[in-house]
C-alpha cells in the first residue's frame, strides 16, 4: 500500500488513546514523533532538473516543468492543479472544497487531516526564541544595512568552484515563517542545497525576528509593510557586491506573504490605492529598477489575514485545533520577547510602529497586507502588474492557509509572471516531508539561471492556461 493511503488507513483505525498519544506528541514535539521538526537534507542523486524551453514566463514554465518533475511526486487519488486549472472557462475560481472533497472545518482534526498536520509539524521549527542558530558550514553571519537605525541579521553562503574560488552567480534570499528565524532546520537544509547547486544564499531575519530582534529590540515588526521595502534594499545591497549577479527570493508561510508583497512593492508607483498616504510617507523612496529577476517562490502564503485574525481572536485548544493552538503559543511567546505588556495569541495588535499609530491605522495596515477581499473590505489586485516571476506552492490540506484563497487570488490575475501549483497534500509548508526530491528539484529548477522562468515583458493573458 502506498504510504499516503497507508497512513490514512492507519489514522482512521486508531483508537481513542492512540489518538490522544499523538495529540500529546504534537503538543510537546517529542523528538522522533511524526509531529516534531525533522531534517530533510537534499539527496542530489534523487533530484532532477527541468529541461524547459528557454525564456519562458513563470506560467508556461510551470506547465513544462511539472510534466518533467511530476514523476517525483507520490501517487495520490487527488490531482495536482496548475494555474489555469484553478479557474473555470469564465475565469471564476473553482470550488476547491468540492474538487478535493475537503472538510475545511475539520482540517484541524488529527482524525481527518493526519497527514496535513504531520507534514506541517515536521517542517516547522520549535519555538527557539531569539537563540542564534548553530553555525552552518560554509556560511558567515552578516548584517545588511537598511537605514541608519536598522540592519538585518543573516547567514550568507557564497558558492565556490572545485578549487575553492567564489564563483559569479545569482544569490537567493530566504525568509522564515511567522515569528521565525534561522534556527529552523528547514532554513539550513534549503540554504545548503542552494549553495551546493552553485547559487549564493542569504538567509535573512526580518524586523523583530531572530538576531535582528536581539540587535534592534526597539524596531517593531510591521508584518510586511516595511519589510517588503527592506527586501528591495537587501537586493540592492547584494547586487552591489562582487560575484553576485541577480537576486531571487523564497518565503515560507507569512514569509511567503511578505515575498509576494515584495513583488508588488517592486513594481508599485506612488499613489497606489492600497497604500494609505500615512504609510506612503514612511516607506523609503527607492530608485526604480527590476529586482529579484531570478524569481520569487512563496510556499504556503497566508492570503486571508483578516480571517486569520478572526480565528486567533479566541483561545484555541490543542485537542480540537492543534495547529491554531500551536500558532497562538508561538505568537504569545514572540510578543513576550518583544515587550508586549500583556502578551496573548491574538494578531490584531501585532503592529506597534509609532509612525503607523493614527486613527484608522488598522484598516490601512490590513489593506496593505490584504490579498483577498474580506466582507465589505477591498483587496487590491496586487499581482496584475508584477514584473518578476512569482510561483505560489500550496497544498489542499493546509490547516493554516485555506487552499480556496489561492484559487480566489489566482483566478483574478492574468499576468503570465504569476504561476500557482496546488498539491493534494503537504499541509502547511510541509513539502519536503511529503515529497523531498520533488521539492528540491522544483526549487533548483526554478532558480536555474539558464532554464528557470524569465520575467515577461507583457502582462497580457498567456496563450495557455
Amino acid at each position: 500500500m502506498h504510504p499516503t493511503r497507508a497512513w490514512r488507513h492507519y489514522a482512521s483505525g486508531l483508537g481513542f488513546y492512540a489518538n490522544l498519544t499523538l495529540l500529546l506528541c504534537l503538543t510537546i514535539s517529542t523528538p522522533g514523533c511524526f509531529f516534531s521538526e525533522r531534517s530533510f537534507p537534499i539527496d542530489p542523486s534523487q533530484t532532477a532538473r527541468s529541461d524547459t524551453s528557454p525564456n519562458l514566463p513563470a506560467r508556461q514554465w510551470l506547465i513544462e516543468t511539472h510534466n518533467h518533475l511530476k514523476k517525483l511526486l507520490p501517487s495520490h487519488r487527488n490531482p495536482t492543479l496548475l494555474t489555469g486549472e484553478l479557474s473555470d472557462k469564465s475565469d471564476r475560481p473553482i470550488n476547491m472544497v468540492a474538487r478535493y472533497s475537503l472538510k475545511p472545518d475539520q482540517l484541524q482534526s488529527i482524525f481527518v487531516n493526519f497527514l496535513g498536520l504531520s507534514y506541517s509539524a515536521q517542517a516547522t521549527g520549535a519555538d527557539m526564541g531569539h537563540q542564534p542558530a548553530p553555525n552552518w558550514p560554509g556560511f558567515i553571519d552578516v548584517w545588511t544595512p537598511i537605514n541608519p537605525n536598522l540592519k538585518l541579521a543573516g547567514r550568507l553562503g557564497m558558492a565556490r568552484d572545485a578549487n575553492g574560488k567564489i564563483i559569479s552567480a545569482d544569490c537567493i534570499v530566504l525568509l522564515p515563517g511567522l515569528c521565525g528565524g534561522n534556527n529552523v532546520i528547514r532554513q539550513q537544509n534549503l540554504a545548503e542545497a542552494l549553495k551546493n547547486s552553485g547559487l549564493h544564499v542569504l538567509a535573512i531575519e526580518t524586523r523583530a525576528q531572530g538576531q535582528t530582534a536581539v540587535g534592534y529590540p526597539n524596531v517593531p515588526s510591521t508584518w510586511g509593510i516595511c519589510e517588503s521595502s527592506d527586501l528591495l534594499i537587501v537586493s540592492d545591497w547584494l547586487t552591489a557586491k562582487p560575484n553576485i549577479k541577480r537576486t531571487g527570493l523564497i518565503g515560507f508561510s507569512w514569509g511567503g506573504t511578505i515575498a509576494m508583497l515584495t513583488a508588488w512593492s517592486e513594481e508599485r508607483s506612488g499613489g497606489h490605492p492600497g497604500v494609505a498616504p500615512q504609510i506612503e510617507r514612511i516607506l523609503p523612496k527607492l530608485p526604480p529598477r527590476r529586482r529579484y529577476q531570478a524569481g520569487i517562490m512563496a510556499f504556503s502564503p497566508v492570503l486571508d489575514l483578516d480571517v486569520l485574525i478572526d480565528k486567533l481572536s479566541t483561545p484555541q485548544g490543542y485537542l480540537t485545533r492543534p495547529a491554531w493552538a500551536g500558532l497562538q503559543r508561538t505568537i504569545k511567546n514572540w510578543k513576550a520577547r518583544s515587550g508586549f505588556p500583556k502578551p496573548t495569541g491574538t494578531l490584531d495588535d501585532v503592529i506597534r510602529c509609532k509612525e503607523l499609530d493614527y486613527k484608522g491605522t488598522r484598516e490601512d495596515q490590513r489593506r496593505f497586507l490584504r490579498f483577498i477581499s474580506y466582507k465589505d473590505k477591498p483587496a487590491d489586485n496586487k499581482l496584475e502588474n508584477i514584473r518578476v516571476p512569482l510561483l505560489i506552492v500550496h497544498a489542499a490540506d493546509d490547516p493554516i492557509a485555506p487552499v480556496q484563497t489561492v484559487a480566489d487570488l489566482t483566478a483574478r490575475v492574468k499576468n503570465p509572471n504569476l504561476a500557482t501549483i496546488v498539491l493534494p497534500t503537504g499541509g502547511h509548508i510541509g513539502f519536503a516531508p511529503y515529497a523531498r526530491d520533488w521539492f528540491y528539484s522544483l526549487t533548483l529548477s526554478y532558480f536555474d539561471p539558464q532554464k528557470g522562468p524569465k520575467p515577461s515583458s507583457t502582462t497580457q493573458s498567456p496563450a495557455v492556461r
